[in-house]
């Protein structure tokens, strides 16, 4: 039976809003279980994830949707990679040139810039690990297959340079950029040394180190889904192995992988390649590293009574 999304939540509540005078998009809030596929289906003995709207016996909030550990009808991100918009500022609009050769902490910073009083001027944020993987979560599920770049479009992967914000093919519901043309800097997700450290999964935004070591750059293979106190690595899709040949990984985005206390960036930049899409991952570079090839995107809670 063919499934038409546009009409299917949560991908149907799925649209762009302006806030703050920054087009941004909206997520809204959905529940997901994990398991494998049931006898007889397709995906029999294989991984799966199911995604629903409202609360279903079996499954749990995406951590996307947790603020202080209470459940947020959406959270928006930004339609487009962020721009210098002055003050210190971090924007999202059309056709401007990503901010780029920032830190991890100054890419945080710029976002929080926008935090000057309530409501609309609330909630601003760089766009985190779990709100990554919400929109992964929905893309696979949408299209059947990791690889973005063979169903939506390659994105700016195999040019010189970045172009200017909503100027490629790679659009996926109304965000712009959504691989390539920069690396987008990643909040809640990091190297403690060589271990893998996550945000805790009750929107609390506070660190739990996982012990874990991921693995050296490649195609990834299968992805974590270890589980700890305020953690579960299948809520995410961070490699857990990998291969040096494409054909013989899981997904056809390219993971690099990791060096001494790693910042996370996602999707790839203007000269990836097919390396690049929606489930591209790279944890090679220190917190404290600054690139032209590397920018970030805003993302912001809603503001709930």
């Amino acid at each position: 039976m063919s499934i038409d999304f546009n009409v299917t939540a949560p991908w149907s509540g799925i649209c762009d809003v302006t806030v703050d005078g920054q087009a941004m998009v909206k997520i809204p809030k959905f529940y997901v279980k994990y398991g494998l596929g049931p006898s007889g289906s397709k995906r029999e003995g294989k991984a799966i994830r199911w995604v629903s709207d409202h609360k279903k016996e079996g499954f749990h909030v995406h951590p996307a949707f947790l603020k202080d550990g209470v459940e947020i009808p959406y959270f928006l991100i930004g339609k487009y990679e962020a721009y210098n918009a002055g003050s210190s500022k971090a924007g999202s609009a059309v056709g401007q040139s990503p901010w780029v050769n920032v830190t991890t902490a100054a890419a945080i910073s710029a976002c929080a810039a926008r935090n000057t009083g309530t409501g609309d001027q609330a909630g601003w944020h760089l766009q985190t690990i779990y709100e990554v993987a919400a929109r992964q979560i929905l893309m696979l599920l949408e299209y059947g297959t990791p690889d973005m770049q063979a169903k939506i479009g390659n994105g700016n992967v195999s040019s010189s340079g970045a172009v200017a914000t909503g100027g490629t093919n790679a659009k996926w519901r109304g965000i712009c950029e959504a691989w390539g043309n920069v690396w987008e800097q990643v909040d809640g997700c990091k190297g403690n040394g060589t271990t893998l450290q996550v945000f805790d999964n009750k929107g609390n935004r506070t660190y739990v180190d996982t012990g874990l070591i991921p693995p050296a750059s490649g195609y990834p293979k299968d992805t974590y889904t270890n589980t700890g106190a305020n953690y579960d690595l299948s809520d995410l899709f961070i490699p857990s192995t990998v291969d040096a040949t494409a054909s013989n990984g899981s997904f056809s985005d390219y993971f690099w992988g990791p060096v001494s206390g790693f910042a996370c960036y996602y999707g790839g930049r203007w000269d990836g390649g097919t390396r690049c899409g929606a489930f591209c991952l790279h944890f090679v570079a220190a917190l404290s590293y600054a690139d032209s090839s590397v920018g970030f995107r805003l993302a912001k809670y809603p503001t709930v009574s």
